[in-house]
C-alpha cells in the first residue's frame, strides 16, 4: 500500500470531532434517492449509467428493488425480509428528512462523515484519481441521471434473519471507481470502493461478524437481525470529482407474532369502582403494533396533549378503565399487527350495577287511568322492574297486613279489589351479586262512588234571620267532595266531604236565585240545585184515596209554599199537629201535606187552612171540605147513546161516580134496584167529568138518568134526574127524502106559473087592439125557496110522467118516502117535517 492509499485510509478511519462548516450529513435524508452531483455530466458507454440515455425523459428511473412490493423475486432474497405493509406508519422511529439532498456543483467540497471519519470529497477524488488515472474524466463531459428513492414501503425483517440492502441498479465500476459508504443513522457501517481491485476501507467493528459488503454490486447484508438493527440505512455512492449520490432504506425488525391472551380472563367489576385493568399477555416491544377495541369498535388513542386523559386508555400492554360504568359492560379485544400478520385475544368484561330504584306500574281491566284510581270490583295487576346486573330479586309488601301469602316475582295480581285493598304497596329489589337493596312505594286508590245522587235543601235559620243551605251525599270511598255555587261573596261555600252546610244572611234578593251543589267523586261528578223562594199563590188541593179495606183517606196538599217557608195547618181556626185527631192526622216531612186517615163524613168535614211563612215572606189558603155531591150536570142525545157532563165544586170530597138509570112509563115496575129502582150503568173515577151511556135499539122507551158521587164506598148526594126518550126517530134517509120531495114540488110549481104566463100572453094577442098602451102586469115575486131552481133548470112544458101527480106532494107522503132520522129538534118534531108543512 503506497502513501496515498494509507492517507486515504487514515482519513476514512480517523475520528475527527469537528466537521467543516457548511457540511451536511446525508444520513439525515429519509426516503433515499440517488441524487446526481454533476447533473451536466454525460453518460458514456461502459459506465454505471451506460444504459440511460441523456435525452431519455424516463431517465432517473431504476428497476424495482428485490424484496419490495412489485419487484421480481431474487434468488438471494430471504422469506423473512418483506416490505412493511404501511410505509406511512413505521413501527420504529425514523429520522426526519434533510432539508436539502442536492449536491453542490463540481469543485465544491462534499463532506462524508461517520464515527471517527471525516474527509472531503476532493480528497477522495484525488486519491482515487491517483490510483486510476484512466478513470478521470472532465465533469463537463459526464451527465449522470438522478435515481428515485426506494420503490415500495419499509423493509420488514424477522429477528434472526438477514437484512439485505441491495443497490439497484448497481453502480458501474468506473472510471472513476465509485466509493460506497453505508450508515445507520450517523454511524458508518461499511465503506469501500467497487471493483475487484478496490480496497475495503472500513467495517464497523461492533457488527464485523454479521456484516457483509459486496464490493462488486455495493450491496450490504446484516446477518442475525436484532431488534436494535431497525432504523434508517443510508448508502452514498461517491465518484471523486464527479458526483455524490445517496439512498435510504427504512428497516423494521420484528419478532414472530406472539400467542396472546387477556388477563384476567373473566374480568368483573362494579359500577362506581376505582378502576379496572386489562393486560394483553404476550405482547412486547418489537412484536408489532398493539391496539384495543370494544365490541368491534376501535378505542381511540389518548391525546398526549389533552388536558384530561380519557377514562378508557391504553398504558403499555394494559388497558385502563377508570371509574367503570354500566355501559362498559362489553367484549374487549387486544390486537397485535405486524407486516407478518396479526393476532388477537378477547375477554368479556362484566360490570355489575344496581338495583336502580324500582318502578311500579299498574293496570286495570276497567279503568283508563289506574294510576289515579281503580274502581271497586276491577282486576288490578301491579308490575315491578328495577335495572340491575345480574337481575334483581323482586318481593312485595302489601297494604293489607292480613294477607299471609305474598307472592314473589315482578307481577302481583289483585282480583276484584275492594276498599280494603287501598293503601301503600312496596316493591323490594335486591341484587344478589352486589348485595344492594332498593325499595319503592305505590299508593293504590280504590274508588267506590256513594249511592244515589246528592241531595240539597234550604231552610230558615234561628229567628228567621238567615238561610241555611245544606247538601249531602254520604258514603263512597273516598268520600265525595261538596261545594256550593251561586252563594253571595264572602260566604264559605266549601269544599267539604259528604255533608256541607252554609249559612247566608236573609236577604229578599235571594228569592228565586238558584244555588247548586257540585259533588265530585273520583268515579262521577253530580249536582243538585235548590232555589229559595217566597210563598206565592198558595193553594190547597184535596186528594182522596181508598185503602184496601175500603176506607177513604183525604190528603190536603199545599202548593206555592216552596222552601224555606214552613207550613202551619189549622181546622176551624184551631192548629193541627201530626198525630192529632186520635192519630188519624199525619204531616209529611216537609210539612206541606196533611193526611187524614179513615175520613169520616160526620166528623172531618169543615174549614181547613194552611199558612206558609219564612224569612222571605208569608202566604196562605183555606178550603171547606164537603161531602160528595154534583153541582150541575147536562144530558145530550147522540146516536144510540146518551152523553152526560157534570161539574163539582172545590172542596167536595169524591172517590168515584156512578151513572144510574131507571125506566119511566108502564114497564117501570119490572125494574129491580137497591137504590129505589135505580140501576148503576157505569162506575167512574174521581177525576172524571163526563160519560157516554150507550143505548141499544131494544132499550126503547123513556129513561131517567142521574149521577151518584161516592166517598170510600159511601154514597153522597145524587144529582137531579133527567129523562131520555129512546123511541125511534127519523133517520138520515127520511130527512133526505123529505128535502128532495120539497125541492121537486117547488120545481113543479114554478113550471106551472110559467105555463100560465105563456097562456095569458097568447090569449091577449088574439084580442083586437083597442088601446095604444099595453096593459101592465104586476111583477111576479118568487118565494125564497126558488133559489134552489138551479137543481132543476126551466124547460118547455112537457107532459108529466104517469107516476108523478100534478099536485104538490103532501108532507105525509114525503114522510113515508123518507128514511127515519135520529136527529130530533127541541119539541120532538123533526126540522125537515116543519119545513114541509110550511111549504
Amino acid at each position: 500500500m503506497d502513501t496515498s492509499e494509507a492517507l486515504l485510509l487514515l482519513l476514512l478511519l480517523g475520528n475527527t470531532p469537528d466537521q467543516p462548516p457548511g457540511s451536511r450529513a446525508t444520513a439525515d435524508t429519509p426516503h433515499s434517492k440517488w441524487v446526481p452531483e454533476a447533473p451536466d455530466s454525460e453518460a458514456r458507454p461502459g459506465s454505471f449509467w451506460s444504459n440511460v440515455s441523456a435525452g431519455d425523459p424516463t431517465s432517473g428511473r431504476e428497476p424495482p428493488i428485490p424484496g419490495t412490493p412489485g419487484s421480481p423475486a431474487r434468488p438471494d432474497t430471504w422469506g423473512a425480509q418483506v416490505p412493511a405493509a404501511d410505509a406511512s406508519k413505521p413501527s420504529f422511529p425514523a429520522r426526519p428528512p434533510a432539508s436539502d439532498t442536492s449536491v453542490p456543483a463540481p469543485g465544491a467540497p462534499v463532506p462524508a462523515e461517520g464515527p471517527g471519519l471525516q474527509f472531503s470529497p476532493e480528497d477522495l477524488e484525488a486519491k482515487f484519481s491517483a490510483q486510476s488515472p484512466e478513470s478521470k474524466i472532465p465533469a463537463e463531459t459526464s451527465r449522470e441521471p438522478s435515481f428515485p428513492q426506494q420503490v415500495g414501503g419499509p423493509l420488514a425483517v424477522l429477528v434472526g434473519s438477514t437484512i439485505q440492502l441491495p443497490l439497484l441498479p448497481a453502480p458501474s465500476p468506473g472510471p472513476p471507481d465509485p466509493l460506497v459508504v453505508w450508515r445507520r443513522g450517523s454511524k458508518v457501517l461499511a465503506a469501500g470502493g467497487l471493483g475487484s481491485g478496490a480496497p475495503l476501507i472500513s467495517l464497523d467493528p461492533a457488527h464485523r461478524d454479521r456484516l457483509r459488503f459486496d464490493q462488486a454490486r455495493g450491496a450490504l447484508e446484516l446477518a442475525s437481525a436484532r431488534l436494535e438493527d431497525a432504523g434508517v440505512y443510508t448508502a452514498e455512492v461517491i465518484r471523486a470529482g464527479v458526483s455524490r449520490q445517496t439512498r435510504e432504506f427504512t428497516v423494521g425488525v420484528y419478532e414472530p407474532l406472539p400467542q396472546l391472551s387477556v388477563q384476567p380472563e373473566a374480568p368483573e367489576t362494579e359500577e362506581g369502582a376505582a378502576q379496572l385493568r386489562l393486560r394483553c399477555v404476550g405482547w412486547g416491544p418489537g412484536r408489532g403494533q398493539l391496539s384495543w377495541s370494544r365490541d368491534g369498535r376501535a378505542l381511540e388513542a389518548a391525546d398526549p396533549e389533552g388536558a384530561e386523559p380519557p377514562r378508557i386508555r391504553a398504558e403499555g400492554d394494559q388497558l385502563l378503565i377508570a371509574r367503570p360504568v354500566r355501559g362498559d359492560h362489553a367484549r374487549y379485544t387486544c390486537r397485535v399487527r405486524s407486516p407478518f400478520g396479526h393476532t388477537e385475544a378477547a375477554a368479556d368484561v362484566s360490570v355489575f350495577y344496581g338495583p336502580d330504584p324500582p318502578v311500579i306500574t299498574i293496570s286495570s281491566d276497567r279503568d283508563a287511568t289506574p294510576v289515579l284510581y281503580v274502581t271497586a270490583g276491577s282486576n288490578v295487576t301491579l308490575r315491578c322492574s328495577a335495572a340491575s346486573r345480574p337481575p334483581a330479586d323482586i318481593a312485595w309488601s302489601l297494604a293489607d297486613p292480613a294477607e299471609a301469602a305474598v307472592p314473589a316475582g315482578p307481577r302481583l295480581l289483585l282480583p276484584a279489589v275492594g276498599p280494603g285493598h287501598a293503601g301503600a304497596y312496596a316493591c323490594l329489589a335486591a341484587n344478589p351479586r352486589t348485595g344492594r337493596r332498593r325499595r319503592s312505594l305505590l299508593n293504590l286508590t280504590v274508588a267506590d262512588p256513594p249511592p244515589g245522587s246528592p241531595q240539597c235543601s234550604v231552610e230558615g235559620g234561628p229567628g228567621d234571620r238567615s238561610l241555611r243551605f245544606r247538601c249531602w251525599w254520604p258514603g263512597g270511598v273516598p268520600a265525595a267532595s261538596l261545594q256550593f255555587q251561586g252563594l253571595p261573596e264572602g260566604v264559605r261555600s266549601g269544599p267539604a266531604h259528604s255533608v256541607l252546610v252554609a249559612a247566608v244572611p236573609a236577604q229578599s234578593r235571594l228569592s228565586g236565585v238558584p244555588v247548586t251543589c257540585l259533588a265530585r267523586h273520583l268515579v262521577a261528578t253530580r249536582t243538585c240545585t235548590v232555589t229559595p223562594e217566597a210563598p206565592r199563590e198558595v193553594l190547597l188541593r184535596p186528594v182522596v184515596e181508598e185503602t184496601r179495606s175500603g176506607e177513604a183517606e183525604v190528603a190536603l196538599e199545599a202548593s206555592g209554599c216552596p222552601p224555606p217557608s214552613r207550613a202551619s195547618w189549622a181546622r176551624e181556626g184551631r192548629p193541627l199537629a201530626s198525630g192529632g185527631g186520635g192519630g188519624r192526622l199525619r204531616l209529611s216531612q216537609d210539612g206541606r201535606r196533611l193526611l187524614i186517615g179513615n175520613f169520616s163524613l160526620d166528623w172531618d168535614l169543615g174549614n181547613y187552612s194552611v199558612l206558609c211563612s219564612g224569612v222571605l215572606g208569608a202566604g196562605g189558603d183555606q178550603i171547606t171540605l164537603t161531602g160528595p155531591s154534583v153541582s150541575s150536570w147536562r144530558l145530550q142525545r147522540a146516536q144510540d147513546a146518551a152523553v152526560l157532563t157534570w161539574d163539582v165544586e172545590r172542596g167536595v170530597l169524591i172517590s168515584g161516580f156512578e151513572i144510574q138509570a131507571r125506566p119511566e112509563g108502564p114497564d117501570a115496575g119490572r125494574s129491580i134496584s137497591s137504590y129505589g129502582g135505580w140501576v148503576s150503568l157505569l162506575l167512574l173515577g174521581p177525576q172524571e167529568r163526563s160519560a157516554v151511556v150507550p143505548l141499544r135499539p131494544q132499550n126503547r122507551g123513556t129513561w131517567a138518568l142521574r149521577i151518584l158521587p161516592t166517598l170510600g164506598g159511601r154514597p153522597g148526594t145524587p144529582s137531579q134526574s133527567r129523562l131520555y126518550n129512546a123511541d125511534p126517530a127519523l133517520g138520515p134517509g127520511a130527512i133526505a127524502g123529505i128535502v128532495l120531495g120539497s125541492l121537486l114540488g117547488l120545481a113543479l110549481l114554478a113550471a106551472l106559473i110559467l105555463l100560465c104566463v105563456c097562456c095569458l100572453r097568447r090569449f091577449r094577442g088574439a084580442i083586437p087592439k083597442k088601446r095604444k098602451h099595453l096593459p101592465t102586469f104586476a111583477p111576479v115575486i118568487l118565494p125564497p125557496e126558488k133559489k134552489t131552481q138551479s137543481l132543476a133548470p126551466v124547460q118547455p112544458p112537457q107532459p108529466l110522467p104517469p107516476n108523478v101527480p100534478p099536485h104538490v106532494p103532501s108532507p105525509t107522503g114525503a114522510h113515508q118516502a123518507a128514511s127515519p132520522s135520529p136527529a130530533i129538534a127541541p119539541g120532538g118534531v123533526p126540522k125537515t117535517v116543519r119545513a114541509a108543512t110550511q111549504v
